[in-house]
């Protein structure tokens, strides 16, 4: 169990780093360089669309989406930090 739940955690933390590269690469159209890979669009569009839906999301030209995917991944390892302290000292182990 202990096992899977640091798996779920580590696929967060990547899913994370995939948006933060999302936004950056997404500042680089400001310099008319229109750069996104197939695979950040497959994984992350998904998600977007699926917020998109349920929260108005765009203030003008700002998208607030990439934001609130990274709340609710923050709040999710909260809990599962709180519920498992195990998980959190095997995360310091691999620092």
């Amino acid at each position: 169990m202990l096992n899977l739940i640091f798996a779920l955690i580590i696929f967060l933390e990547i899913i994370s780093y995939l948006i933060i590269a999302d936004v950056i690469l997404s500042w680089l159209s400001l310099a008319w360089v229109k750069f996104r890979p197939a695979i950040i669009s497959a994984i992350l569009d998904p998600m977007y669309l699926n917020i998109k839906k349920v929260f108005p999301t765009t203030i003008w030209p700002l998208d607030l989406t990439p934001i609130i995917v990274l709340i609710a991944i923050s709040i999710i390892e909260t809990i599962i930090f709180n519920i498992f302290p195990q998980v959190w000292w095997l995360m310091s182990l691999m620092k």
